[in-house]
């Protein structure tokens, strides 16, 4: 019994060895953009401004909004995404923007397994209900 419990916790100190760990990409911002159009065509893809922008990989634009919906939107950062063989990762942060009202908005879903990072994002007024909103949004890796 005491040979199959020490055989049990070396084989849990190996697999938790740095051997076996996600070697990761390190933590850098790989996207951040203002979606400063928040009534934009539904279906119509637009670049944010690109003072308030930034992509890891094209440095100028590579980021796209797009409004599917009231409140609806999928952010695009091209070239940004490349999941590793352990999957997706990352960490969305996003904020509705200006003080004219009290909208909020929420990241729904993320994936980073292609080439591309996308995101979906919807935002709401103060009742709850899906309403078109400016937002700040940040990928970090």
């Amino acid at each position: 019994m005491k040979k199959l419990a020490v055989v049990c916790l070396f084989a849990l100190v190996l697999c938790a060895s740095s051997v076996f760990a996600d070697p990761g990409r390190g933590s850098a911002t790989q996207c951040y953009l203002w979606a400063n159009n928040a009534s934009s065509p539904i279906g119509t893809p637009y670049s944010p401004s690109a003072i308030y922008s930034y992509n890891a990989a094209s440095r100028a634009g590579g980021n796209t909004v797009t409004r599917t919906g009231t409140g609806q939107y999928t952010v695009t950062c091209k070239g940004v995404g490349g999941g590793s063989a352990w999957g997706p990762g990352g960490h969305v942060q996003v904020t509705a923007y200006g003080a004219e009202n009290a909208n909020y908005c929420k990241v729904v879903s993320w994936a980073t397994g292609g080439a591309d990072f996308s995101v979906t994002v919807r935002c709401y007024n103060p009742g709850g209900a899906l309403a078109d909103a400016r937002f700040d949004l940040s990928f970090i890796w």
